[in-house]
């Protein structure tokens, strides 16, 4: 199960993606949500974070996340990713690469969230 939504986090609003339980068959409708959310907001607006665990998936499909990237990334202002495992973390950083988007990784979603807010 995942979830995608808007919260506020120390009065700024941020593009939440709950993946800790996420499954691999959910993963393209969680982007397709995601992407949903993102295109109603203004252009370099959007703080956003990634939370993670063990059984995330990073991607189904290689290429449809490297074009989901690249789709949201007008309306990203800042982006993280917490809590995936070692491995995975690496398998991420691999797509980032393909796909032109920053995402800054930390263990912690509280590390996250403090680096968002930081962003003016």
């Amino acid at each position: 199960m995942f979830d995608v939504k808007f919260i506020e986090y120390k009065g700024r609003r941020i593009l939440y993606h709950d993946m800790k339980d996420c499954d691999s068959s959910e993963f393209t409708e969680m982007l397709n949500k995601s992407m949903d959310l993102a295109s109603k907001e203004p252009l370099q607006s959007i703080l956003s974070i990634a939370v993670g665990g063990e059984n995330t998936p990073i991607f189904t499909d290689q290429e449809m996340f490297i074009n989901y990237l690249k789709k949201n990334t007008p309306y990203i202002k800042a982006s993280a990713v917490a809590c995936l495992p070692e491995i995975k973390e690496k398998m991420l950083a691999s797509v980032m690469g393909k796909s032109e988007r920053r995402l800054q990784l930390f263990k912690t979603e509280e590390e996250a969230l403090e680096w968002l807010i930081s962003i003016p």
